[in-house]
């Protein structure tokens, strides 16, 4: 088996923990796409991908942030504004590829799969705005939580990753540093999407709803003992526990409204989950969908994750537009397959890279939660921390 070549589409979902990784999955030479790029094509297309699934076909692909300001008649006016925001040659609002079937490689496989890892060193993402600006940024977010407008914003910027001319070399050497649960590449002929999320938006499996909200985050040290400490304090600082519960309660209401009375349960609360670069702090939402419900019909109500919007979500979603001056793309949108057993699983599309076709630059952003009592400069490193997954330093 090979995989894909350099001008084929694709879609590879892609588990990369050290243990219990699931299959990776592998879809290629799609029978049609779907594609919006435009706000008003974003409800169409999802009526396409849902009746993609009732034909027997598989979908992979991806949502941009801004689509999800086509799924609320309150954000309307805001998704027309985002053109003026976008960079020339931005993704699409939403792409998916429809495939008749999906190829499954065991975990221990894909890696010899993938052509040798990019030599050289790897430098750090490039923050397009400074920690000024970030600072300004943030004070607007305090001022609207002082107001009693939100209670959180998780507040972002783009930054630009320099790449090699092989993009899959280049993913198969930071795929090990990152260590995602849910990653993988999409090339669509226009864009290559390369994501190492931790993320876990939701999965749909024989009608359990599973989110696994991310809120929360310490950077790793050297030495082991600091390390372990660093670990302990994430686990138990109040102002960590409090920004991840109030995502969590966004998620329980949100997933509400798709599933069966009495059924939306939290698991796990604040468990800490350990990456190369990073600690985070991570919950989980599970629930009975509503029967006849969907997964596109759960993307409508869920997307974006509450996660990258903050609390309550639609007006942390017009806050975000007041004050962050650049699209974000597939920046904290959603990566993921549906097949055609109604069974499906999206990620939310951090850690994620987004690269033009024949451009040598792609487009990464960072972000973090704000609540009342954070701080613009722990914020900003913890920002800048996120984005060490790629450097070697």
């Amino acid at each position: 088996m090979r995989l894909p070549g350099p001008s084929e589409v694709f879609a590879l979902f892609d588990d990369a923990r050290a243990h219990n990784a699931a299959p990776a999955r592998l879809y290629r030479d799609p029978v049609a796409t779907i594609v919006a790029r435009h706000q008003a094509e974003v409800q169409p297309a999802l009526d396409r991908l849902a009746q993609a699934q009732e034909q027997g076909l598989h979908a992979a692909g991806f949502l941009s942030y801004e689509a999800g300001l086509a799924l609320e008649d309150r954000l309307h006016a805001i998704g027309l504004r985002q053109v003026e925001k976008a960079q020339p040659g931005a993704p699409p609002l939403l792409w998916f590829g429809l495939f008749e079937g999906c190829r499954l490689i065991a975990p221990n496989e894909l890696a010899d799969l993938l052509p040798p890892p990019s030599p050289g060193t790897m430098a750090a993402p490039r923050p397009l705005i400074d920690e000024a600006a970030y600072r300004q940024a943030f004070e607007r977010v305090q001022d609207y939580i002082r107001a009693g407008d939100i209670y959180q914003a998780n507040l972002t910027f783009p930054c630009d990753v320099t790449l090699p001319g092989d993009l899959m070399a280049f993913y198969a050497a930071v795929r090990p540093r990152a260590a995602a649960g849910y990653g993988g590449v999409i090339r669509t002929g226009g864009h290559d999407i390369l994501s190492f999320s931790p993320e876990l938006f939701f999965t749909q499996v024989r009608g359990q709803l599973t989110a696994r909200p991310m809120k929360g985050t310490a950077p790793r040290d050297a030495d082991p003992a600091r390390d372990a400490a660093l670990a302990r304090w994430l686990e138990n600082d109040a102002k960590q526990r409090a920004e991840n519960l109030m995502i969590v309660d966004l998620l329980r209401n949100d997933l509400s409204r798709v599933s069966r009375a009495g059924t939306v349960t939290v698991p796990e609360l604040f468990h800490v989950e350990t990456f190369p670069t990073v600690h985070q702090m991570v919950s989980t939402v599970r629930s009975r969908v509503l029967p006849g419900l969907s997964p596109v019909d759960v993307l409508r109500i869920l997307f974006p994750c509450g996660s990258v919007t903050g609390a309550p979500k639609v007006r942390a979603m017009e806050v975000i537009d007041a004050i962050e001056p650049f699209a974000r793309g597939v920046y904290t949108g959603a990566m993921g397959w549906i097949d055609p057993e109604g069974d499906a699983a999206f990620n939310v599309a951090i850690r994620t890279i987004c690269v033009e076709k024949g451009s040598a630059l792609g487009r990464l952003g960072l972000g973090s939660g704000i609540v009342a009592d954070s701080d613009a400069a722990s914020e900003w490193a913890e920002c800048l921390a996120k984005g060490r997954f790629l450097a070697d330093t």
